[in-house]
């Protein structure tokens, strides 16, 4: 069997967001029939029986590719290390590129107005062409990312007769989207009942699962409960604070809710909690709850939050757009609303509180879905292409000829040096 690297794009530490979960399990899945090392940014992660965990302050990667014939890579994998992409030039690796965030569609929403986001833009393009050229083999979150990267590879000229398979091109990229436990949560004690400020035992608690981005609308929620507080007085929406990962649209939530009054008595910005103790969050939790602006970042996502959500079975208000919020509609799993209509966010919220049984009455429609996304299900593309890889067929001496052509985009892009 080869040997796999991969290279993750975010630390793996006690706090960890959805592209170190990610990985994470990738090792894992991919551990069980081949040696696997990954590779961190961070020096305070955890370490694995079954797979190798390194830093770059740890390891060198020449030593790494020179034990490793399978490289996974997302996000600034190879901007990182600069030496990389001249190695996998030269075709003697397989390189497998994780398109799993439209990382392009979500700057768009930084720093809209200024150079910054004009730069990273430009950056994260330079980013995903130098991948798009490069790779074997893709991997993306949706048959909706799908589409839109078909469309990237094709207009790079990766579509063609030699990469063609004669049937859906899924031998070029294929579906590998975020995945859940093949365990059920398990509660614990109470982490926000009767322990955050403000929260008393039995009151509800509307849960924000993960980060403030800045394409994301947390403050439509912090509006609507206002109405929410006044048919239900014990209601509580608690988003939460992260150390490493800030964003200003966190700074934003604070501000709106401190205008309103309601900052610490029916919005909370708690603590960010370690990845073993979400599990009890989400079963303490009355309704779960995902929105975001009407934008073309949504087209596009993939809210990991969601897929929490259907994991615990717990009853959902999204906002409509994406192709998990669809599955909240489609299958009956709570209420989804048009981004932007506070009074309908309000009303859904008002009526899924409201409601008998929520939880117990969706029982079987969550587990049905959750199934669809067990991480040794999702990850299938991804172990059977690394069991027996193989070039894309438009490989060998093209190959050069590729990365050259996106050092020359790189170099007329002349982005700034950015760290996201």
């Amino acid at each position: 069997m080869k040997s796999v690297l991969l290279l993750a794009p975010t630390p793996i530490a006690e706090q960890r967001a959805g592209p170190a979960i990610r990985y994470w399990e990738f090792a894992r899945a991919l551990s069980e029939q081949q040696p696997v090392t990954l590779l961190l940014p961070n020096d305070d992660h955890p370490v694995h029986r079954a797979f190798t965990v390194c830093t770059s302050s740890q390891a060198d990667l020449d030593s790494l590719l020179a034990q490793h014939q399978i490289v996974v890579v997302q996000g600034p994998a190879i901007q990182r290390h600069p030496l990389l992409a001249e190695v996998l030039a030269a075709g003697e690796h397989h390189l497998v590129a994780d398109l799993y965030t439209p990382i392009t569609m979500e700057q768009l929403e930084v720093d809209r107005g200024g150079e910054a986001g004009r730069w990273l833009h430009l950056e994260y393009v330079s980013l995903l062409n130098e991948q798009l050229r490069l790779g074997d083999f893709f991997l993306c979150a949706s048959e909706r990312q799908r589409d839109f990267w078909l469309g990237a590879l094709t207009v790079l000229g990766r579509v063609n007769h030699d990469t063609y398979d004669g049937g859906t091109l899924k031998r070029l990229i294929d579906v590998v989207p975020f995945g859940l436990p093949a365990t059920l949560p398990r509660a614990g004690k109470p982490l926000l009942k009767g322990v955050q400020p403000g929260i008393a035992s039995g009151d509800r608690v509307i849960l924000w699962g993960g980060g403030l981005w800045d394409w994301l609308d947390p403050l439509a929620p912090i509006r609507a409960m206002g109405r929410v507080r006044e048919q239900h007085p014990t209601a509580h929406l608690v988003f939460f604070r992260s150390d490493r990962y800030h964003s200003a649209r966190f700074d934003q939530a604070m501000y709106h809710a401190t205008e309103l009054e309601l900052l610490d008595h029916h919005v909370h910005f708690a603590d960010w909690l370690a990845a073993e103790k979400w599990e009890c969050c989400l079963l303490e939790a009355d309704v779960g709850l995902s929105f975001h602006a009407a934008n073309i970042e949504t087209r596009y996502a993939f809210r990991t939050r969601l897929l929490d959500y259907f994991w615990a079975g717990l009853p959902i208000v999204a906002a409509k757009g994406d192709v998990l919020s669809d599955q909240v509609e489609a299958h009956g799993l709570g209420y989804t609303v048009e981004p932007g209509d506070v009074e309908a966010l309000s009303q859904a919220l008002i009526a899924l509180l409201g409601e008998p049984q929520a939880r117990s009455r969706r029982r079987e429609a969550f587990s049905e879905v959750s199934e669809q996304f067990r991480w040794e299900r999702v990850t299938e593309p991804l172990v059977r292409y690394c069991r027996q890889p193989w070039h894309a067929g438009d490989a060998g001496q093209s190959f050069k000829q590729r990365w050259q052509a996106s050092q020359e985009d790189r170099a007329a892009s002349e982005p700034v040096s950015y760290t996201h």
